[in-house]
């Protein structure tokens, strides 16, 4: 039996509100909750992912993709904990696909923090009372970092969607020792150009 013609004119026109309505509203991007812990050498993260697998990796020298030595690796699923294996270069997976949430531990070397991603992720990361990013001499933020002070001191760079958060921190120790340095070499510099600026002046009366 033959599907009448206002029938399938119906269908087709569902079909297309369902495509505006996929390509008007955008995906969500998954999250990912990053927190330096006192002293600065180490930071908790709390990642949720979708599927059954996901890659653990962070960029090389040369950009390279380097699997990312964690600890205290867990994943949770919406009964609680799960099972995962390791398959290698850095990859977990999962009993199957889901949602999930991805905890560990990693280090943070010389005031650097570093985390990649294989698709978008909208990421936060809390800086602990006494760390800072706000110099750009000495601190540095990944393009579209939002900067926002939080409670007690702390600081929250924030991005909608990145692949590569990066941020170079301090203390206010090292703030204050390059105003020093910079004083030092402005005065310096101030005492060895002076007499040469008024012997200039004196040539040229």
């Amino acid at each position: 039996m033959r599907t009448p013609h206002r029938d399938r004119r119906g269908s087709a026109l569902a079909a297309l509100c369902l495509a505006l309505i996929l390509i008007v509203v955008p995906a969500a991007a998954e999250e990912a909750v990053i927190r330096v812990l006192p002293g600065g050498d180490t930071y908790e993260a709390s990642i949720t992912v979708t599927g059954s697998e996901y890659a653990l990796w962070t960029p090389g020298l040369m950009g390279e993709r380097t699997p990312l030595n964690v600890e205290e690796l867990e994943v949770l699923g919406p009964e609680g904990p799960v099972e995962h294996r390791e398959a290698g270069r850095g990859v977990i997976t999962f009993p199957e696909e889901g949602n999930y949430t991805i905890t560990y531990r990693a280090p943070v070397r010389d005031n650097y923090l570093v985390v990649a991603f294989d698709t978008p992720y909208a990421v936060s990361v809390d800086l602990p009372d006494g760390f800072d990013v706000r110099n750009p001499l000495i601190g540095m933020v990944s393009p579209g970092g939002a900067i926002s002070s939080g409670p007690n001191g702390t600081t929250e760079i924030a991005w909608d969607q990145i692949r590569v958060a990066e941020i170079r921190f301090y203390t206010p120790g090292r703030e204050i020792m390059l105003t020093t340095f910079g004083t030092l070499w402005l005065a310096v510099a101030i005492v060895l150009l002076l007499p040469l600026l008024i012997s200039r002046r004196k040539g040229g009366e």
